[in-house]
């Protein structure tokens, strides 16, 4: 049976061991640390099955947030991001472009930066004022981000970091749920999405279940910043070989 799935899936068994361990890392490290999945998995995953990115890894981003949100959901502010969903229309338009034009050494140049920005984001926290113009601006970078590569949260955090935990983690939550099946429309119509990511999604999840059970079992024993530096550090080496 595993030989037939693996033959269906048109991947060899260590490729496939890989991604799965690359996905339940970053459940982990999600669930750990609130550090984005997409952010551990993408550079990683482009390395192993390009084919898994962006699709699958928005799947799981989505269930990610929509879990999170049945935690946070009386914190949701979505009204105080409406422009930045109004962003996300033209910024996926630009992502589902960059996609279907962009030759793939441009695109993992490309993830590769927006990998090294999350990582600068997670870092520095730089402080912008959070207005129309900015919201709309990061709504149009996080669509192009996330539809690309998945990677819609960075622009965001950069923007909201101000407000209160909870609140951030329920609005953000909110606006991924919306985003990334704004970003699940933008890929279908163009033939980016096939049976295969759902197949392949579904054969990664108890590896992603297990990585966020084992986070929720252990992490209050680790060091919070040490595992969140060991991920920043993961993040950016893989990136880098994206680059080189």
């Amino acid at each position: 049976m595993p030989e037939t799935l693996l033959a269906w899936a048109d991947m060899s068994p260590a490729v496939w061991l890989g991604c799965a361990a690359v996905l339940a890392l970053g459940a982990f490290v999600q669930r750990a640390t609130g550090f984005g999945l997409a952010v551990v998995g993408a550079p990683l995953l482009l390395m192993l099955e390009p084919r898994l990115v962006p699709v699958v890894l928005v799947l799981f981003g989505f269930t990610v947030a929509l879990t999170t949100l049945r935690h946070y959901w009386r914190e949701v502010r979505l009204s105080e991001v409406g422009m930045a969903l109004i962003g996300r229309v033209p910024g996926n338009a630009l992502g589902l472009w960059l996609l279907l034009a962009a030759p793939m050494a441009v695109l993992e140049k490309l993830i590769a930066g927006s990998v090294l920005f999350a990582v600068a984001v997670t870092l520095f926290r730089f402080r912008l004022p959070v207005n129309r113009l900015t919201l709309l601006g990061a709504g149009i970078l996080s669509g192009i981000l996330g539809t690309v590569a998945a990677l819609s949260g960075p622009p965001m955090v950069l923007l909201l970091h101000g407000f209160s935990p909870d609140r951030l983690r329920g609005t953000l939550s909110a606006f991924f749920v919306v985003t990334a099946l704004m970003t699940l429309v933008t890929l279908a119509p163009s033939g980016l999405i096939h049976a295969w990511h759902f197949g392949m999604a579904l054969s990664f999840a108890p590896g992603v279940l297990a990585g966020s059970w084992l986070a929720g079992r252990v992490a209050h024993r680790l060091d919070r910043r040490l595992l969140q530096g060991a991920s920043l550090s993961l993040c950016t080496l893989a990136a880098l070989g994206l680059l080189l």
